[in-house]
């Protein structure tokens, strides 16, 4: 078994989406569970939601609870643009695993993600010139690698073809797809690693690990859908007509529910109702905040995507939602935990990053999840049956 510890859910979703590439049985949970006959078990732990101390202490315990497992390796994904409690996340699955050293590759080429010369580039430009930069909780202010994981002088910052020392917390460069492949070929069983979807899907082919062969039927999907877009990332991209993003009706959360310290239950009840109205009546509805909403008031990324996790259970206790599709690793997590689903398991990669999962135990709900900085592909805005 390959184990993952994944610091968001739909970088979760995003690898297990590669496991299905793998033909790999695979499983996305929240907790460690000691019976899975998963092949390739991904742990979504929402760290990067959380203080730095109680992330530590959260991959601690998880990786502990993993190594009980045996597996052949443990992942540390974390997020590609190094959001997050990057080195401490990795110092503390490092000491966990009485590993000697940790090999960190960042970026995605395929993506316009990559680090030259201790730079970091989204688009050929300085990452810190791009909306990274508007990031609610971890906004990237620099294009410096050690400057944007906070490293203290501690970590090793090395080019493709240098090798690995023997011990500490290395940093990789990568500048195309090729680079990953170069990264993984020095890897043994005695190095962390940890990177994004890039640098997976290089070490699964490099493993080349026994797969289960077991299919995964093409699904028909139905209304009702529910679009959640919870991440800021995009907000400027959609085009929005007459109330409408790709002839989907979107309904914007009132101010009075973003900005209250206690949710207003009239206000959400009657907009809950909307929404279920929407979804009754053209099978579709698209939920989320307006752009000008928190341009001149700020608030708490944590308590904004609570809020939009009641609200979505709210609203699926009115209607049956066949597809729920949610933008954002964050309100993702949040939502999945008011409606206490804690297991997933991969279906579909509609494209990459954007992975459909089912529920077990639940033959209804099919649950879609995307990154904020991925864009949806246009398959998921097709209309249903």
């Amino acid at each position: 078994m390959i184990a993952v510890i994944a610091d968001d859910l739909t970088g979760a979703a995003e690898l297990a989406g590669i496991g299905l590439n793998y033909h790999l049985e695979t499983e996305i949970n929240t907790v460690v569970d000691p019976d899975t006959k998963a092949e390739l078990l991904i742990i979504a732990t929402d760290t990067r939601s959380l203080p730095a101390e109680e992330a530590k202490q959260v991959i601690t315990d998880i990786t502990r609870q993993l190594l009980q497992l045996n597996p052949s390796l443990i992942f540390k994904k974390i997020d590609s643009v190094l959001r997050g409690h990057v080195l401490e996340e990795v110092g503390s699955q490092l000491a966990a695993s009485g590993l000697q050293r940790a090999l960190i590759v960042p970026g995605n080429p395929l993506h316009g993600k990559t680090i030259v010369d201790g730079v970091y580039y989204y688009q050929d430009k300085p990452v810190h010139l791009s909306n990274y930069a508007n990031d609610p909780g971890f906004p990237v202010t620099t294009s410096d690698v050690k400057q944007m994981l906070r490293a203290n002088g501690s970590v090793q910052l090395l080019k493709q073809h240098q090798e690995l020392p023997q011990t500490g917390i290395i940093v990789g460069e990568v500048a195309e797809e090729t680079d990953f492949d170069r990264w993984v070929e020095k890897l043994d069983n005695q190095t962390l690693v940890a990177g994004a979807a890039g640098l997976f899907n290089s070490l699964l082919n490099y493993l080349k690990p026994a797969t289960s062969n077991v299919g995964h039927p093409g699904k028909e999907f139905t209304a009702p859908r529910l679009f959640v877009l919870g991440s800021t990332f995009n907000k400027d991209n959609y085009t929005i007509t007459n109330g409408r993003l790709n002839n989907i009706p979107v309904l914007y959360l009132p101010a009075e529910v973003i900005f209250s310290d206690n949710m207003p239950v009239a206000i959400a009840e009657k907009y809950v109702q909307q929404v279920v109205t929407a979804l009754k009546e053209q099978g579709g509805c698209i939920i989320a905040i307006h752009p000008d909403a928190t341009s001149q008031k700020s608030v708490e990324p944590a308590v904004l995507t609570n809020k939009m996790g009641f609200l979505v259970n709210r609203i699926h206790q009115q209607i049956t939602l066949h597809q729920l599709l949610i933008e954002g690793g964050a309100t993702a997590t949040a939502i999945l935990q008011h409606m206490h689903i804690t297991k997933l398991t991969p279906v579909k990669q509609i494209a990459p990053g954007v992975i459909c999962t089912g529920v077990p135990g639940n033959n209804q709900l099919y649950v879609t999840l995307k990154p904020g900085s991925y864009q949806w592909p246009a398959a998921v805005w097709q209309p249903t049956n």
